[in-house]
């Protein structure tokens, strides 16, 4: 079978089909001659099985250990469960809040912003709540502009008062710099990946983007000589994709217009994102910055 076969039976897209092959999630076999993909059912089957765990809002990860590690399949989708159960009680906290402000309105001010003050609190405590906020807080070109450069690294929850400092911190850094004016290629770049998204579209990016980060992180930072050089092999591999080089126009805009901070904010990532602090190491040693 193939592709636009395989796209009439799962209702994926033609990038979606490639994307989990590039992932290692399908491997599908292809013609000698004309290099076509050949798709079993076996393949069909587990596209579908694949596109249903995404719109259950599985990651990439998760789904490589449920299809691959069936000791680790029930952990996993427990853990997803309980993610699910904790946006299930948020989302009862919003409806009260909303069936409350129905009934009597904003004249009691006080209870209401107590409410929400309530609700926000719970809510730092779900992964994801910084890739929400932030577009929220910040819906302007220096908040797009950073959630593409870092909005990958914005997955953890809120649950340390630490966090919680520097998440304020980032906030306000980017909030008292003057708004930039995008140039217009950058401009198009920004309308790809970010204007035309929908959110569960701004999730897959991100998915997309952790991924090739993950490929970086496989080795520990405390590593050899030799290890570091297969670090640097898995950035060249990955500074020759497309990707990188839209990465790099978007990131050497942002450089540009907000240079004077630039160090500040990677300060306050390293806070919030565990996977951040060891990226920024890796690359560190990657450009000669450590030894």
């Amino acid at each position: 079978m193939k592709t636009n076969e395989v796209m009439k039976e799962t209702g994926l897209t033609k990038k979606a089909i490639y994307y989990y092959e590039e992932v290692g999630l399908i491997n599908p076999k292809k013609e000698e001659y004309s290099n076509y993909r050949l798709y079993t059912r076996g393949d069909i089957k587990r596209l579908i099985v694949i596109n249903a765990l995404r719109k259950l809002d599985f990651s990439i990860k998760d789904i490589q250990l449920i299809l691959t590690e069936e000791q680790d399949a029930k952990q996993v989708a427990s853990k997803q469960l309980d993610f699910i159960n904790h946006k299930i009680q948020l989302l009862t906290d919003s409806k009260a809040i909303i069936e409350n402000l129905i009934e009597k309105g904003t004249d009691s001010i006080e209870d209401f912003s107590i409410s929400i003050q309530l609700l926000e609190k719970e809510s730092k405590n779900v992964a994801g709540y910084m890739q929400k906020e932030l577009d929220r807080i910040l819906p302007g070109n220096i908040g797009k502009m950073f959630a593409m450069n870092y909005g990958q690294f914005l997955d953890e929850p809120l649950d340390t008062r630490e966090k919680d400092d520097a998440w304020i911190k980032l906030i306000n850094l980017l909030d008292s710099y003057e708004e930039v004016q995008y140039e217009e290629d950058i401009k198009a770049l920004v309308d790809e990946r970010y204007g035309k998204y929908s959110e569960s579209e701004m999730i897959e990016f991100n998915e997309k983007s952790k991924d090739i980060t993950n490929k970086i992180l496989e080795r520990s930072v405390d590593v050899s000589q030799s290890e570091k050089n297969e670090i640097k092999s898995k950035i060249e591999e990955y500074k020759k994709t497309p990707q990188y080089q839209n990465d790099l126009k978007i990131r050497q805009f942002m450089m540009d217009n907000i240079a004077p901070m630039l160090n500040e904010i990677e300060a306050l990532l390293c806070v919030l994102s565990t996977r951040f602090e060891t990226f920024n190491k890796i690359l560190r040693i990657s450009n000669g910055a450590e030894k």
